[in-house]
């Protein structure tokens, strides 16, 4: 295997690039990041929100539950720090007391003799944080591992697109409507389990609104395009979304 260890910066992400040429049989690798960080519970992120299982085989159910599902990261903190794995294809983890221990690669021999011996590529990550983990940025560190920024060739004069002004709201989609009207579909998510208020601004569409979120409440928001609207905004909008 080949494994570039790379920490740009600017960035408290230390990234992991591998790429492995596997061929085993009954074997299961795992990478594990043992921190100096004691909690009861570890945060398992899911589809727009997270989930807390026990770090701890302290009863016979929790031995059960040697590995579970995690998304984007998976984190273990206390009151005045945290640390976090971060994945873009790896979905299965074990928390061992104060060890984040995520599952790289298997060789089974069912469904298939030696179904997944090939050559792999895959990026993990690690970060850490000072303070409580509502008011940390791992979500959107999960996020930038996964979805990078996209770079274009081309120069234009700055524009935001949209906007929303707290850390925890996650602007998730953004896309034309279909049914041809020309409005605009938002969803947004609430992703520290706290209930906010926001604003979400679109300065290309010279549109604002306030929205209040529960903890973990998604919302899908319909925004008309002015019919005044210049057509060089809104080709520029359309290459955005595209």
């Amino acid at each position: 295997y080949t494994q570039y260890i790379r920490l740009a910066a600017d960035s408290r992400r230390l990234v992991f690039d591998t790429e492995v040429d596997w061929k085993e049989l009954h074997r299961l690798w795992k990478t594990a990041f043992p921190v100096d960080v004691y909690a009861e519970n570890g945060i398992n992120e899911m589809q727009f929100g997270y989930v807390e299982r026990p770090a701890h085989r302290s009863k016979a159910y929790d031995k059960d539950r040697f590995e579970v599902c995690n998304h984007r990261y998976s984190a273990l903190c206390d009151a005045a720090h945290g640390a976090a794995v971060l994945n873009d294809c790896k979905y299965g983890i074990s928390m061992n007391g104060n060890s984040l221990e995520l599952t790289l690669l298997r060789a089974p021999s069912a469904p298939e003799m030696r179904a997944d011996n090939k050559v792999h590529h895959f990026t993990y990550a690690f970060t850490a944080w000072e303070g409580t983990f509502a008011d940390c940025d791992v979500v959107r560190q999960g996020y930038d591992l996964n979805v990078p920024a996209l770079v274009m060739q081309g120069t234009s004069s700055r524009f935001s697109l949209a906007e929303v002004d707290r850390e925890n709201i996650i602007l998730d989609t953004m896309k034309p409507a279909e049914d041809g009207s020309g409005d605009v579909i938002l969803r947004l998510v609430e992703t520290a389990g706290r209930s906010c208020e926001t604003q979400l601004r679109l300065p290309g569409l010279h549109r604002e609104a306030a929205l209040t979120f529960t903890p973990f409440e998604i919302k899908t928001v319909r925004i008309p395009v002015p019919e005044n609207m210049e057509i060089q905004e809104n080709n520029l909008l359309e290459d955005a979304m595209e």
